[in-house]
């Protein structure tokens, strides 16, 4: 189940040529968005890490004047990382418009993967 992680009024400023959301916002929208979602699921900011953003998949355009409400569920989980999917949909209509996934990893005080605890049985 998708829960909220974070939302985002989209400004003009925030257009690209075409006068739909930049991707860039997107990328750092959706990472963001994730960290949040990840350290819901870990409890915690300072030893987590990104290691990837997967597959971002605009759906609908983004225009100037939405509210951009991006919502976070938990994906793969290994022995260290855990995938955190984010779906962008529109605060009013609920439409969705963009997907895709950040893959987070748990380190030690050196920057060493460790394993972070989770199973997938204990967060559902």
């Amino acid at each position: 189940m998708m829960q909220i992680a974070t939302r985002r009024f989209v400004r003009p400023e925030f257009m690209n040529h075409h006068q739909t959301l930049y991707a860039g916002y997107i990328s750092e929208w959706l990472t963001e968005a994730a960290m949040i979602g990840v350290t819901a699921v870990l409890g915690e900011t300072e030893h987590v890490v990104l290691a990837a953003i997967r597959e971002i998949r605009v759906k609908k355009p983004v225009i100037a004047g939405m509210i951009l409400e991006l919502q976070y569920a938990v994906g793969e989980i290994g022995t260290t990382s855990v995938e955190i999917q984010i779906e962008g949909r529109d605060f009013l209509t609920d439409a969705l418009h963009f997907t895709g996934s950040a893959v987070f990893v748990a380190v030690d005080d050196d920057g060493k993967k460790k394993p972070h605890g989770l199973q997938m049985d204990h967060l559902g």
